[in-house]
């Protein structure tokens, strides 16, 4: 385990849609949910410090697209490691996060119970406790990378939890 000034890397769970039975009207599409949790090592950092610690960790540089992660890696997602700042972050309520990934689920049409019950528990859960909620936002053209296009969407959440002591960096995304 990789242990910044802040934040220990625990592992990570993966949600893939193409492993749940869907019904018909249902189609899983190439959608994933990819969660990584790190405990918070110090006691009670700012969330701006934690967000720091998150970009500067080996385990940010995952470029979604089936290598994993890359400790030489340039890359997170579709964009460019170089170009995500804490202030590339946007503070968000629960109730929008939730909306926003019942959004992105419910494009697959029917989704089966146990689908939904997984990502209540892993996703909405967390979103719920949380001391703080950021979304990746606001990153303009020249931060996407040349792999950029392969996500129809991505969608990133990191939930702090600085009562329970952990980050969750959650990856909502499509391929």
């Amino acid at each position: 385990m990789q242990t910044s000034a802040h934040l220990e890397y625990e592992g990570s769970s993966f949600i893939n849609f193409q492993d749940f039975d869907f019904p018909a009207g249902g189609n899983p599409s190439r959608q994933w949910i990819d969660i990584k949790q790190f405990t918070i090592a110090e006691s009670t950092p700012a969330s701006r410090d934690l967000l720091s610690a998150l970009i500067g960790d080996q385990h940010f540089r995952d470029d979604y697209i089936g290598g994993g992660v890359d400790p030489a890696g340039t890359r997170h997602g579709p964009y460019w490691i170089d170009r995500i700042t804490p202030d590339s972050y946007t503070h968000a309520p629960a109730d929008s996060v939730i909306a926003l990934v019942t959004r992105w689920v419910d494009q697959c049409g029917v989704v089966p119970d146990a689908l939904r019950q997984v990502i209540d528990r892993d996703v909405f859960g967390p979103a719920r406790t949380a001391t703080d909620i950021v979304t990746l936002s606001g990153l303009d053209s020249s931060a996407v990378n040349d792999y950029g296009f392969i996500h129809t969407e991505f969608h990133e959440i990191v939930t702090i939890d600085t009562t329970g002591g952990s980050l969750r960096l959650i990856v909502a995304a499509d391929d």
